[in-house]
């Protein structure tokens, strides 16, 4: 049975789900990875559970998904936090994206057709869009359909299985490196063109680099850049 959450906080809009935890969910995490929580922020179960009108059991669901997501953190002794992921782990994250999107981007170009170049386009524009808007969380969602095209187009069920398996992490992965790389949206958009470029040369070197380039670039400021 589905249920409905109104959220009277902000723009009194409905979500429709199939469960009332994952609503719960949804809102929390837009507003993580929007920054209306900041990072370190307390996330105060009552006050949450009051404000979209469910209980404990409801709200603690929620944040248990959001935790596997790496996007807060519960301790017993100190409740739930707001959480980033460190460097180390933003580029280790990063690292294992790269490897798998190369490797099934460039093991055989045939996949680069037009109509695959047309999806990533569609996805492009939907960042344009959002980026106007600065809301972040719908840009990560378009950003992890832009590569999942890339990934589904390309050769391999278990790389497709393995990089599914990291979905769940890219909000977090997104709002820590933008916080630590220290970019704003619009290169967020910006780095996206690079790769449909690299792609569009149909060159397994250059589509290789770009899509290293975007994973694994340093900010602009640490010593490897300069």
């Amino acid at each position: 049975m589905s249920e409905t959450l109104r959220n009277s906080t902000t723009d009194g809009r409905v979500f429709h789900h199939t469960s009332l935890p994952e609503a719960v969910h949804d809102e929390l995490r837009r507003r993580i990875l929007n920054n209306e929580f900041a990072a370190g922020e307390r996330l105060v179960e009552s006050r949450i559970a009051e404000e979209f009108e469910v209980s404990r059991t409801t709200l603690r669901e929620a944040l248990r998904k959001l935790a596997s997501e790496n996007l807060v953190e519960i301790t017993k002794r100190r409740g739930c936090f707001v959480a980033r992921m460190d460097a180390s782990e933003v580029r280790d994250s990063c690292f294992a994206r790269y490897v798998l999107e190369a490797g099934a981007a460039t093991d055989d170009l045939s996949w680069i057709t037009p109509e695959v170049l047309a999806e990533l386009e569609v996805q492009l524009e939907i960042m344009k869009v959002y980026a106007l808007e600065k809301d972040m969380a719908s840009i990560v969602d378009a950003d992890t359909a832009f590569h999942s095209v890339i990934v589904s187009a390309g050769k391999g069920n278990r790389v497709r299985e393995l990089w599914h398996t990291l979905d769940g992490q890219m909000g977090s992965l997104m709002r820590s490196s933008f916080e630590e790389q220290g970019i704003d949206m619009e290169e967020i958009v910006a780095r996206h063109e690079i790769v449909i470029d690299a792609l569009r040369s149909r060159q397994s070197g250059v589509i290789h680099a770009a899509i290293k380039d975007h994973y694994l670039r340093p900010p602009s400021d640490s010593p490897e850049a300069l």
